[in-house]
């Protein structure tokens, strides 16, 4: 997998993007046996397969990187994924094309990659408030944007049932800006959660990084 972006997200995260070009029996190869594997068997897709694959590879290099052994993921009762015997905190994300990982060692992180299309000029309404969407004005790669920040804190979050319209709140921006303030509110727990969300562009793909 070629390596497109590494980056260190405030000095307490580090991302690697990569562009996912390899067979499943590549990856598989690559990944090797010898980790938990049993998310990958109720997979039926070949390129969900793939994107599984690449992605633990990435978190494998990662958890690497910082003097540890990989020992696989396993995931919690609302799907997040977490190390096996490791208390660091990742994120995974992938699309067609790509597949992107984090990894902070002391505190939840959260990540997401979307490619501008023209469903969320169709969908908009359900994700974003009235402000926002007036002040998106149905531009593609604003829109892009709400989504994959608030997608990135809602992963960093960790939890379901997070209504993305209602409880999920991106301030106004700029399309240049690479950083936008996010904050998310659970009612259920009297909490809110605000967070810096790192924007990146690669091509027509937008990536989010919540810290």
């Amino acid at each position: 997998m070629p390596l497109v972006h590494s980056e260190k997200i405030e000095e307490t995260s580090t991302l690697l993007l990569w562009k996912l070009t390899e067979t499943e029996s590549e990856l598989h190869e690559s990944l090797g046996s010898s980790y938990n594997l049993d998310d990958l068997e109720t997979i039926s897709h070949p390129q969900k397969k793939r994107e599984w694959l690449a992605s633990r590879i990435l978190i494998k290099i990662l958890v690497e990187q910082f003097g540890f052994n990989y020992e696989g993921t396993h995931k919690d009762e609302h799907g997040k994924a977490f190390l096996v015997n490791n208390a660091s905190h990742i994120s995974i994300t992938h699309t067609f094309d790509y597949v992107a990982a984090v990894i902070n060692a002391s505190a939840p992180v959260g990540i997401d990659m979307e490619k501008t299309d023209l469903k969320l000029q169709r969908t908009s309404g359900k994700f974003l408030s009235a402000p926002e969407f007036e002040h998106a004005n149905n531009h593609l790669e604003v829109l892009c944007m709400y989504w994959c920040a608030k997608e990135a804190i809602y992963k960093l979050y960790g939890k379901k049932k997070i209504s993305f319209k209602n409880s999920i709140y991106i301030k106004p921006f700029d399309k240049s800006q690479v950083i936008v303030d996010g904050i998310l509110s659970d009612d259920d727990e009297d909490l809110k959660v605000n967070s810096n969300i790192h924007i990146r562009w690669f091509d027509d793909y937008c990536l989010a990084v919540s810290v």
